[in-house]
């Protein structure tokens, strides 16, 4: 069918709203309530148009297109009711920084948002750079309030994991709330209370862990103020970069855009389908576990009883020459299926064509994400590449290499230590719980000089004299092994168990107990794991 909006001749889809068919066809009409991901819902008023033959200013909407129809978006008469809304909104918002007459001189000497516990203004607000309220004072012209705002002086929330929430902030647009309901089919906040006295909050005056919440984060991503500010990434700004890869934390392999600041270091992670949800390690695990103030940063070798950092081509010498004794079935490489197939490949070439063993040890984690696996009796060598050997079977060995992201019990037995890059530090190719590759693009830098997995053992098979392993790049390792058409899960019939029950995430991530390395995982219980297997060796 044809309509006409702002004098231009336009296709609608059926059923499509009027403010639908205008945003598809790049004719910008102010909204709050309304968001990609939701229904109309028709609260905030700020989406009111004219059109020929109907009576008052209805919401573009909640408005059906229909055949015919003349829309108008933007009169005078829309403007000054629009201004005259947000105006109203803005009595409970903290919009002194809005109609300052020195908002341009503060914004050019104090760019970025000050650290304070409470917003107050702009300058202390973390959402500053994503406000949809600062953006429509500004395209509204607003300078000025009808009567003083009068600020709510409601303490902020952060009792829960992972989320801030400042209700100062909130302009009642209910997206939170349709949202969490649109996801999970139920909603763990609602409207509380009446009149002016209603708010976002749970019934009974519960948490949002006491009131079932999944902390998927996508009330966060929905909201258009920073009321509910990611606790971990609030303080880091507007990323600089955005770039879409695989959570690699469990079987599940959700596609992810990983949000980068200009140092390239991780500061937020979102579902790339935002209209569902993904569970809380995909969320809110990946920046603060890749950020780690105990990553490792650089090769170490043990000197008598302490490890000394040393430059890359000295630590691979030295493993080269410690590791010629041991050619045969006397080493063991220990990896898991959490690693990408271009390590795996490289891993399993390396035990057989290097050191020439049968010892390639390849676990499955359990459904907890725990892997643990047992060494032949006459190994008396390993390469770890992850906390998986118990500490008894370790001191056995007359030789023991490690190469992970953080220290661990092995990692205190090592000879060698080698730094790794790590999930959304690597490109690769990733397979899920359904045998169906995915692809990892490298998304931020990782700490001091780790490499990924699959160049340290190419470049340690170098050091060892072997030919076949000059790989350029992940992309000619999986050539090499036809491992091509890796896509991003886009679209699934059910979110991840993990997203609708948060107490049946992974624990456990290379080995590494993940409520050690990300805080807010220690108030979200867990069951009990299962059983890893061992497959190879």
């Amino acid at each position: 069918m044809e309509l006409t909006i702002d004098n231009q001749t336009l296709t609608a889809r059926a059923g499509e709203s009027v403010l639908h068919c205008a945003l598809r066809h790049n004719i910008d009409i102010p909204h709050l309530c309304t968001h990609p991901s939701l229904p109309a819902f028709g609260a905030c008023r700020m989406c009111v148009v004219e059109i020929d033959g109907l009576r008052g200013f209805p919401a573009s909407c909640t408005t059906p297109a229909t055949a015919g129809m003349v829309v108008r978006t933007h009169t005078a008469a829309l403007q000054d009711l629009r201004r005259g809304i947000l105006e109203l909104i803005l009595l409970e918002h903290p919009s002194s920084c809005l109609v300052c007459e020195k908002m341009e001189l503060c914004e050019e000497f104090r760019p970025g948002a000050a650290k304070a516990g409470r917003t107050v203004g702009c300058h202390t607000c973390n959402n500053k750079d994503g406000c949809d309220v600062r953006s429509l004072s500004d395209e509204l012209g607003v300078k000025d309030l009808p009567v003083p705002p009068v600020y709510r002086n409601i303490p902020l929330e952060r009792s829960d994991p992972f989320i801030d929430r400042d209700l100062n902030l909130c302009i009642l647009c209910g997206r939170c709330v349709r949202i969490c309901k649109a996801h999970h089919g139920q909603s763990t906040i609602d409207f509380v209370g009446r009149g002016s006295q209603t708010r976002i909050g749970e019934a009974f005056g519960r948490s949002l862990a006491d009131a079932g919440c999944r902390f998927c984060g996508s009330c966060i991503d929905v909201c258009p103020t920073g009321s509910l500010a990611d606790r971990y990434a609030k303080w880091f700004g507007a990323p600089a970069r955005y770039v879409s890869t695989t959570c690699t934390l469990c079987d599940e392999a959700c596609a992810i855009t990983v949000h980068t600041n200009a140092r390239r270091h991780a500061v937020m992670a979102r579902g790339v389908n935002t209209r569902q949800p993904i569970c809380v390690l995909g969320r809110f695990a990946i920046p603060e576990l890749l950020n780690g103030t105990s990553r490792l940063k650089k090769p170490q070798i043990r000197v008598g009883e302490r490890m000394r950092d040393v430059p890359w081509p000295r630590a691979l010498a030295e493993a080269a020459e410690r590791l010629q004794p041991f050619i045969g079935d006397g080493f063991a490489l220990v990896c898991d299926s959490s690693h990408t197939l271009e390590d795996r490949h490289v891993f399993h070439k390396f035990t057989s064509d290097v050191m020439h063993s049968p010892h390639y040890i390849e676990i499955r984690p359990d459904r907890r994400g725990v892997s643990r696996a047992l060494l032949p009796d006459g190994v008396r060598a390993a390469l770890l590449t992850g906390d998986f050997v118990d500490r008894e079977r370790l001191e056995r060995l007359d030789l023991l290499i490690v190469q992970d992201c953080y220290p661990t019990t092995a990692s205190e037995r090592a000879v060698i230590l080698l730094p790794v890059a790590a999930l959304a530090e690597v490109d690769g190719t990733f397979v899920d719980g359904q045998g169906l590759m995915r692809p990892l693009h490298q998304a931020c830098e990782a700490p001091g000089v780790a490499r990924p997995d699959w160049q340290i053992i190419c470049e340690l098979a170098g050091a060892m004299g072997a030919p076949g392993f000059a790989y350029a790049s992940a992309k000619v390792i999986a050539a090499e092994m036809k491992a091509v058409g890796a896509r991003l899960r886009l679209r699934r019939s059910a979110p991840p168990l993990a997203a609708s029950d948060p107490t049946q995430r992974r624990t456990h991530f290379r080995g590494h107990c993940l409520e050690e390395k990300v805080s807010g995982l220690r108030d979200l219980s867990v069951g009990q794991p299962s059983a890893a297997v061992a497959v190879g060796g």
